[in-house]
């Protein structure tokens, strides 16, 4: 009787866990990225934690996630201010590409652009019209997500020590030693994983600066703010940002946009992703850069925003799991 006992209430655990996974799944990009944001701003607390544990937790979510609530929020309203101008002055444009194609000598090209292009701009307006819905719902969803992560930040900051030591309180005591080592090796190892990402972002915001100065790209800070975002959350990748931008000056100079294209995506792109942010960051976080940067891109391609972040931190703790035993 006993055992029949048992095995009911451990499939009451199991399906209670697996009722609560289900509903919060929609959550999910929030909580992950309210943990990685916690690793983000810890060191900033731990300068400041003489104010208090509140405080400073306080404190260190607000200067790491009000930056980015300001570049996300004034990032989407431009980007819908442009597209609506682009969409009411289509005719403007329409002119500027054929003038280009005149110029390069595709007088044939330039003719079928000003028959199909009325076309395709009514086809984009009745797709927006279509899909108003569904990029309302994603807004607030992310918008809800993104006010998660701020508050999943906050009180991972102020309360990770007394869940770890709940956890501790579990383990046998003979062990508990043994694992607040373990804890300490996966706490260091996400840090270096996590503030290492960050400062990578920041570089790629900073090297973007130039880049756009030198072909006299309008809204300088807000798209350097733009790649920051880019390269630190997954909602889009730089080349979204670097693929517009060179459309605009090759509406001006196609010579000068073809090669702006190129700069971009070398070394904004190419460069920071496979090189820069993996051997960083694997620097930082002691992960081999090669299996950081394949969990960065199968974890982005497979989970989004929840597999971009959740996969590395897989890797690191397969890392701190090694790096502990080895010791």
């Amino acid at each position: 009787m006993r055992d029949i006992w048992l095995v009911i209430t451990l499939i009451s655990i199991f399906v209670l866990i697996a009722l609560m996974f289900y509903y919060l799944s929609p959550l999910f990009d929030g909580i992950v990225m309210g943990i990685v944001f916690s690793y983000v701003a810890k060191p900033i607390k731990r300068r400041i934690e003489f104010i208090g544990n509140t405080k400073s937790s306080l404190v260190s979510t607000l200067i790491v996630l009000l930056p980015i609530s300001f570049l996300i929020i004034y990032g989407i309203f431009q980007g819908f201010t442009q597209a609506v101008y682009i969409i009411t002055n289509y005719k403007q444009f329409e002119n500027e590409i054929v003038e280009i194609l005149n110029k390069l000598g595709l007088e044939e090209i330039s003719e079928y652009v000003r028959s199909f292009f009325p076309s395709v701009v009514s086809l984009i307006q009745s797709i927006f019209r279509l899909s108003a819905i569904d990029i309302t719902k994603r807004t607030v969803m992310f918008a809800l997500n993104f006010l998660i992560s701020a508050i999943i930040c906050f009180y991972t900051l102020t309360d990770s020590e007394k869940f770890i030591n709940g956890i501790t309180n579990v383990i046998p005591e003979d062990r508990r030693k043994e694992f607040r080592k373990f804890i300490s090796e996966l706490e260091e190892t996400f840090l270096g994983l996590w503030f290492g990402n960050f400062v990578v972002a920041i570089l790629i915001g900073l090297a973007s600066i130039p880049y756009f100065l030198l072909f006299d790209v309008p809204f300088v800070s807000l798209l350097s703010g733009l790649m920051f975002l880019a390269a630190l959350i997954p909602m889009f990748a730089e080349w979204m940002i670097i693929l517009p931008v060179s459309v605009y000056i090759a509406l001006q100079d196609p010579y000068k946009g073809l090669y702006s294209l190129v700069i971009g995506v070398v070394f904004l792109y190419i460069l920071p992703e496979l090189i820069l942010r993996p051997y960083f960051v694997g620097y930082t976080s002691r992960i081999h850069p090669l299996v950081l940067m394949l969990s960065f891109i199968g974890g982005g391609v497979i989970g989004g925003i929840t597999g971009f972040f959740l996969a590395p931190m897989l890797a690191g703790v397969l890392t701190a799991l090694y790096n502990y035993y080895t010791k």
